[in-house]
């Protein structure tokens, strides 16, 4: 009978009933189980739902097209032998994703003024990525980035729901570029895009060819133009805020199915 009633809790309001006993803790605990799991199922290749990515420079935010992020893994979230409380743990896990190019967004992307038109003139990678250009007068660039949980449509950027997860910025120091570049053998350091640490990336830097000639003589302490090639390796998304997107996208299906507006959608597209 417990487990019929907390079931019909959300997140957000079953979580402060782990502290209440044992007992309501491992209940919670089988229901946040198989709600991960209907999670993933949902996030799988054959799902009805996915994570989107939009990952930008403020100055490109129409001309950057959102990615997809394809569903990893989660952290064990909790350990039956510790003592700690459900609610501490499940905040402090996180879900893993991929991001990746869909078909319809592999074409060339003008995200800043070619500094010289061969550069540009190879073939779109199938690893997403993000180009970096600090002029000389610049000490760091910035990376907007926003997460939703999507129900797909029957088209390519159609959406039956839509459920915000965060919203952020990164901001790219020029000596963390330079060090990152540099040292290619450590693993990638986690950049957070928010004070909550709700959602971060992981990328794998490279220092690219500015198409600028370098003076012959640099004083010392000068700053040069630099490019840099961010490639996204990883999305990192708190379990709990993501369970609650999911919980929020149903409800909103839920919603538009009564009314019966199955017509209605949400369209983010790519100019």
């Amino acid at each position: 009978l417990l487990l019929s009633i907390l079931n019909d809790l959300p997140t957000s309001d079953l979580l402060p009933l782990t502290a209440v006993s044992h007992h309501f803790s491992s209940i919670a605990l089988r229901i946040f189980h198989h709600r991960l799991h209907n999670l993933a199922v949902s996030l799988s290749p054959s799902g009805r739902h996915k994570l989107i990515l939009e990952c930008y420079h403020p100055t490109a935010k129409i001309s950057t097209p959102y990615l997809y992020c394809e569903y990893l893994s989660t952290d064990q979230f909790y350990d039956e032998s510790s003592d700690s409380a459900l609610r501490n743990s499940l905040g402090e896990v996180y879900s893993h994703f991929k991001p990746v190019l869909q078909d319809e967004n592999r074409r060339p992307r003008m995200r800043y003024p070619r500094r010289r038109p061969e550069l540009e003139e190879e073939e779109e990678k199938t690893v997403p990525h993000q180009d970096i250009y600090l002029d000389a007068d610049e000490g760091f660039s910035q990376l907007c980035v926003i997460t939703n949980l999507v129900k797909l449509g029957p088209k390519p950027g159609l959406f039956l729901s839509h459920v915000n997860i965060s919203e952020g910025l990164i901001r790219l120091k020029r000596n963390f570029l330079s060090t990152a570049s540099s040292n290619r053998t450590a693993e990638s350091e986690v950049l957070w895009a928010d004070t909550k640490q709700t959602i971060g990336l992981k990328f794998k830097i490279e220092e690219k060819d500015t198409g600028i000639e370098r003076p012959v003589l640099v004083a010392e302490g000068e700053e040069l133009p630099v490019a840099y090639r961010l490639q996204f390796e990883e999305l990192v998304v708190r379990t709990g805020e993501l369970l609650e997107a999911f919980e929020g996208a149903e409800r909103q299906e839920g919603e538009v199915d009564g009314e019966g507006k199955e017509g209605r959608a949400v369209v983010i597209a790519a100019f």
